[in-house]
């Protein structure tokens, strides 16, 4: 399950970010206002965003996309080819990227990929292999906004997530930056993690309480899902690119909540120093949340040009992504 890159001349030129003004912590979240800390011990959430009453998805998007943009020095008639990741985008058709290219007044192609907290990463999977096609600059963009509705019949499932937007500017380069990565999907487990739209068809497998909310299923069978696949993952992306852990400067794992999280981090087993960890702060912002922390951390200092990056993300499908590349 392995992909080479390091014939794929191409590398980030820009890097931006978007979370909502309001913060919403554990009290504020309806059914868990006297929760007594029962979120925080569980899960590890602290607080996180919420986008305001009439403000989209695309709209959360479109800011990052401009910053991104301002980083990288470009504009959107720049821009070869516009990928979004968002959940859920504005509209099941048309593509929320649609949206997207006409806020930012862009002139090319726009797609939405899916693969949930996987979306961003199989993003730029899919830019690469339009770089290595001819294609010179293209936005990898993600963005969700779970605030609003009702999707959520357990309180303690509204409390993993939070509202952001990320992204950034690959570029065709002399650089072959980006160096290995992997992908995969086990389609047995998709009803593991699930969020219907208006036409789903509960199965029996969902229990009827859930039926047009979000539903996660046995956590034993995600972790061990992870525990098979990541640390063959890591392996085999380490090898394609002839490194170790110890070359891997900063590692970004993604984080739906701090049990998962803790699961993932023994699997990968990269020394806990490289770890970035925002999760108390953000919640899970589904695809958007490795974005937002490549950005946050590249603004801080703490990935500066030409570290190795290891990412490493998994969600429902039940799917996962590993990309190794120098930033």
């Amino acid at each position: 399950m392995s992909h080479f890159y390091n014939d794929i001349g191409a590398r980030i030129v820009g890097t931006g970010s978007f979370l909502p003004e309001k913060v919403l912590t554990n009290h504020d979240l309806p059914g868990l206002e006297k929760s007594n800390g029962a979120v925080e011990r569980l899960l590890g959430a602290v607080e996180r965003r919420a986008a305001a009453e009439k403000e989209t998805c695309s709209d959360m998007i479109v800011v990052a996309a401009n910053r991104i943009l301002e980083d990288a020095g470009m504009t959107a008639l720049d821009v070869d080819r516009i990928i979004v990741s968002a959940t859920p985008g504005d509209y099941v058709e048309p593509s929320t990227a649609s949206v997207v290219q006409h806020k930012l007044g862009a002139k090319c192609p726009s797609v939405d990929i899916g693969m949930s907290c996987v979306g961003w990463l199989a993003g730029l999977d899919y830019a690469l292999r339009c770089i290595a096609t001819g294609e010179h600059r293209i936005l990898v963009l993600a963005g969700t906004i779970v605030s609003r509705g009702t999707p959520f019949f357990n309180p303690m499932h509204r409390a993993i997530f939070g509202d952001g937007a990320a992204g950034v500017l690959i570029e065709k380069s002399d650089r072959h930056n980006f160096l290995s990565g992997a992908m995969w999907t086990d389609g047995q487990y998709h009803e593991m993690i699930t969020m219907p739209n208006h036409i789903s068809v509960p199965t029996e497998n969902i229990p009827e309480e859930y039926h047009g909310s979000f539903h996660m299923g046995d956590g034993r069978v995600i972790q061990k899902a992870l525990r098979d696949n990541l640390p063959l993952g890591v392996e085999g992306v380490l090898a394609d690119a002839g490194l170790t852990r110890d070359d891997i400067d900063v590692c970004f794992i993604h984080q739906p909540s701090m049990p998962l999280y803790k699961v993932a981090v023994k699997a990968v087993g990269v020394a806990e120093e490289k770890l970035v960890e925002d999760y108390a702060q953000y919640g899970n912002t589904i695809s958007a949340e490795l974005p937002i922390s490549l950005d946050e951390n590249v603004k801080s200092g703490r990935v500066k040009r030409g570290d190795t990056i290891l990412k490493v993300t998994y969600g429902a499908g039940f799917s996962g992504g590993i990309m190794l590349y120098k930033f």
